[in-house]
């Protein structure tokens, strides 16, 4: 525990950095934006299916477009690249405080699920990965508080300020917040960050060079370029594993009023769990810091799904009330290891180097799974299909990836 405090007090400005893009990443998350769902619903006469259709195609095409902008990392500044991600957020929160129509719905939805839920997430983790090397499993914890801050803290704050000010005015505070917040944090926290980076390319054996090559650098650890990657078997054996936590529990979650229904459970008692799944989502990703730099995300990665498996198993096999606290507290675990297991995973896989590239591309999949998962579940669901059998897929689905990804780890050089 010293050295977890003795660490955060070296690094409190970097790392303070990556929590702050992880919190204000939830202006674009899911769950920040369904808070005003009923206000835009009713602004702009739309039913359910229209605002979900509306926000699953804009939620496709920021997937598209992340695989682009992500990679960009690895070219453009940090200082630069973080500026140009937080004025893209803020003008995409300031565009549904201010637009008026579908067409400037959707491409403020486009903005917001681009430059937030992905960009920033993306920036933050990368960010943490590639300047951290003996402490990359502490920082990558570290900065992911900001997710779970951001969900304790900002629905209450959002009824506030919808009391106050209505939706669009909550909306124009949010652009505020952010030029507020970001444009002095990105000054003062990345100060002298050309010292680091001259320090990461020192340390590749890269100083003063751009190289894409894959077998240079002087460490165990190659320097992968995406399309390298992307002609590795290990890539894609290991991606079953990663994108499913955040698919299988969105498309659950999504239909979490029907499953309550179907169940019989009371939806409070619902709430209640989901709190509960907050508070070991984030007791578990403090922990998880200091076992991957321990153990390596490449042995962890294997097994963090097993938790969450053993968790929605609970929703097969009973309609008991305490099967939601059984699937919420072991989804809470692999929720909390998964976003530093998995960007941890890359950068120990593939090197640091381009890691902009890879992350993009994975968060870009990562992205369309959560938009798939809904409208997939929903339509088994208008067929018949049972929620316990919708359960059972996703169960099948993480016991099929343990193995996959053990089998494919094989495909890796020994560091």
């Amino acid at each position: 525990m010293r050295s977890y405090f003795s660490f955060v007090g070296n690094n409190a400005g970097f790392l303070f950095y990556g929590f702050l893009l992880a919190l204000l990443s939830s202006f674009g998350q899911t769950y920040f934006i369904a808070l005003f769902g009923a206000e835009i619903r009713n602004d702009y006469n739309l039913s359910h299916g229209d605002l979900g259709l509306i926000f699953s195609l804009a939620t496709l095409a920021s997937a598209a477009c992340l695989i682009w902008a992500g990679r960009k990392m690895d070219d453009i500044d940090l200082r630069l690249y973080s500026f140009i991600v937080v004025i893209g957020l803020a003008l995409s929160c300031a565009l549904l405080a201010g637009g008026r129509g579908v067409v400037f719905l959707f491409i403020a939805f486009f903005g917001l699920r681009l430059c937030g839920q992905g960009l920033m997430g993306h920036t933050s983790q990368t960010a943490m990965a590639r300047y951290f090397d003996e402490g990359r499993g502490k920082a990558l914890s570290i900065a992911n508080l900001g997710h779970a801050a951001g969900q304790v803290a900002l629905p209450s704050l959002v009824v506030v300020m919808i009391a106050y000010s209505g939706w669009r005015g909550a909306w124009a505070w949010s652009a505020i917040i952010l030029l507020a917040v970001m444009v002095p944090a990105v000054l003062i926290l990345l100060r002298g960050h050309e010292a680091r980076h001259e320090a990461l390319l020192a340390r590749l054996g890269k100083a003063g060079t751009k190289t894409t090559g894959a077998n240079s650098g002087s460490t165990s650890v190659r320097q992968w370029i995406l399309r390298e990657a992307l002609h590795h078997p290990t890539f894609y054996m290991v991606m079953a594993n990663i994108i499913a936590p955040g698919m299988l529990m969105t498309g659950l979650m999504f239909h979490q009023i029907h499953m309550t229904e179907t169940k019989g459970w009371d939806i409070t008692w619902f709430a209640a769990c989901f709190a509960v799944f907050a508070i070991v989502s984030v007791v578990t990703g403090i922990i998880s810091g200091p076992l991957i730099d321990r153990y390596t995300a490449r042995r962890m990665i294997t097994w963090y799904l097993l938790p969450m498996g053993l968790g929605i198993l609970a929703l097969v096999v009973s309609a008991h009330p305490f099967a939601v606290l059984v699937w919420f507290v072991l989804s809470g675990i692999t929720s909390g290891l998964h976003r530093s297991v998995v960007s941890a995973f890359w950068a120990e896989a593939y090197g640091v180097l381009h890691l902009g590239a890879v992350r993009g591309l994975v968060s870009g999949v990562s992205v369309c799974g959560t938009a798939v998962s809904p409208v997939l579940f929903g339509q088994m669901i208008d067929a018949g299909v049972s929620i316990e059998i919708i359960a059972a897929i996703c169960v099948v689905w993480m016991v099929a990836a343990v193995p996959m990804t053990w089998f494919g780890l094989r495909f890796l050089p020994r560091a």
